[in-house]
């Protein structure tokens, strides 16, 4: 795959599955005969995280904190208060806390992935074939073998720590002492989960899995439809109450679903895009371009498009594109190209830019950041920094 976070490696199948009706080797669960429709409005609450008054210029003025990895940082994930951020390198992970850091004496054997709970409580981190738990105060609370490669993971507050990866079962839950709370695998035996998302509280997931198709779960892990987008799949997004599914295929199509498996809209982008950021309202799509090949004519373009798939603005960026995100209350864009990372409001003016100093890297790799956008966690190719 093109997204450098989720590379997976697709096996020739010698088998050929084909679809008409459905006529196939393999066992596959079909959708419902029927669309769902709505039952019931949904109740989940989502509690509010108090806002503050951002400067972008003091924001980005300089790292208020540091860590050096001595290599490239694979992901960071920061809890919604800003008190807990935590990144990890293949052989080293660290959780910042408001007095102390931790878990910086261990060497991991090929740490992909971490997660921090948006209450800051609890913090995963995916390692090999592993998926380890730990309390705030480093603590580790379980260890989880998947039995295969691991591709995604998030944690909840109630600290079930879900993973999705290559091997049976394909996707799972995991609660605070070991035990699985339930499990979920594809109908289709050759079929992997490459990534997943979830709105507020996990009441409702939305998978990707490597034979061109996504599913939507409910908090149990049972899917309700499935739809199958033609193209394999390189992101999903869906919005913090649920409504709203993105869906980001290999040809550079952005698919746009509601929860009732109704497609509402489908757009392709003219340059090679590998990842989408959504704000948690789901009102709007910002797009991540790739230049897969190096080439010196390859247009680092940055779509915003709102919920209807037309273009807000777009940024021709002058270098390779690093980092992107949202605000929540959808104030401000992040996005890194080169050195530089630039913060612009929603209707795509420019407020401020940080130049990124050589003694932390090369460039931006991965970025994660409070509700308000007051504190960024940013990876880079040797160091986990935090702004704010």
């Amino acid at each position: 795959m093109k997204k450098p976070a989720f590379l997976i490696c697709v096996l020739l199948v010698s088998a050929v599955i084909i679809f008409s009706g459905c006529v196939s080797e393999y066992e596959v669960t079909e959708p419902p005969k029927t669309t769902p429709t709505p039952e019931e409005t949904s109740t989940t609450t989502v509690t509010p995280t108090p806002t503050q008054t951002v400067d972008p210029i003091q924001l980005l003025s300089g790292p208020t904190w540091s860590w050096s990895s001595r290599g490239r940082i694979k992901e960071v994930s920061i809890s919604d208060d800003g008190n807990y951020v935590g990144g990890v390198s293949t052989q080293k992970a660290i959780i910042k806390t408001p007095d102390r850091n931790l878990l910086t004496n261990l060497v991991w054997s090929r740490a992909q992935f971490i997660s921090v709970s948006s209450s800051g409580e609890y913090i995963g981190i995916a390692d090999d074939d592993f998926v380890k738990l730990y309390d705030n105060t480093g603590g580790e609370l379980h260890s989880y073998n998947t039995g295969g490669t691991i591709n995604h993971i998030g944690i909840l507050d109630n600290g079930n720590l879900i993973q999705g990866g290559e091997k049976s079962p394909q996707l799972s839950a995991v609660g605070v002492k070991g035990n699985e709370i339930w499990n979920w695998e594809p109908g289709i035996s050759t079929a992997r989960v490459l990534v997943f998302d979830y709105s507020a509280g996990g009441q409702n997931l939305l998978v990707g899995t490597q034979d061109d198709r996504v599913y939507y779960l409910n908090s149990e892990g049972k899917y309700t439809w499935f739809k199958d987008v033609s193209g394999e799949v390189e992101d999903v997004k869906i919005s913090d109450d649920g409504e709203k599914l993105y869906v980001l295929t290999d040809d550079n199509k952005i698919h746009s679903f509601d929860k009732y498996a109704n497609k509402n809209w489908e757009k392709e982008i003219d340059i090679n895009t590998v990842e989408i950021e959504i704000s948690p309202d789901g009102n709007y799509i910002l797009t991540k371009p790739y230049n897969a090949d190096d080439s010196f004519s390859f247009k680092n373009q940055v779509y915003l498009l709102d919920l209807n798939g037309n273009v807000k603005w777009m940024k021709q960026m002058g270098s390779d594109v690093g980092v992107i995100g949202i605000s929540d209350d959808s104030k401000y864009v992040v996005i890194s190209e080169g050195r530089d990372l630039r913060m612009y409001n929603l209707n795509g003016d420019e407020r401020a830019t940080y130049h990124l100093d050589s003694k932390y890297g090369m460039f931006f790799v991965c970025l994660d950041m409070t509700p308000d956008a007051s504190k960024m966690a940013l990876g880079t190719t040797n160091s986990l920094l935090v702004f704010g």
